[in-house]
């Protein structure tokens, strides 16, 4: 599996297939074991090059509440505290 760093970190040099374990932000690796590079990219230090992993960007959750309707919904709950 191909991979990119996205962050520098000190990592498995066997597992990368690189000379060292000293990762910089940038750097490309080819022939990298499928469950290190699967790990690399959920903790955010490395995303798929070649396309056939996961996602290369999280997709930001959408509240269920709109944002104006929650603030108007904690301003009652503050309002009937006095009782």
């Amino acid at each position: 599996m191909k991979i990119k760093a996205l962050w520098g970190f000190v990592g498995n040099a066997e597992k990368l297939n690189a000379d060292s374990a000293t990762i910089r932000a940038g750097d490309t690796f080819d022939d990298v074991d499928k469950d290190y590079a699967m790990a690399l990219i959920g903790k955010g230090l490395a995303e798929a090059m070649d396309g056939k992993a996961a996602p290369k960007a999280d997709k930001q959750a959408k509240p269920d509440v709109p944002v104006k309707a929650a603030a108007s919904s904690n301003k009652q709950a503050k309002a009937g505290e006095g009782k």
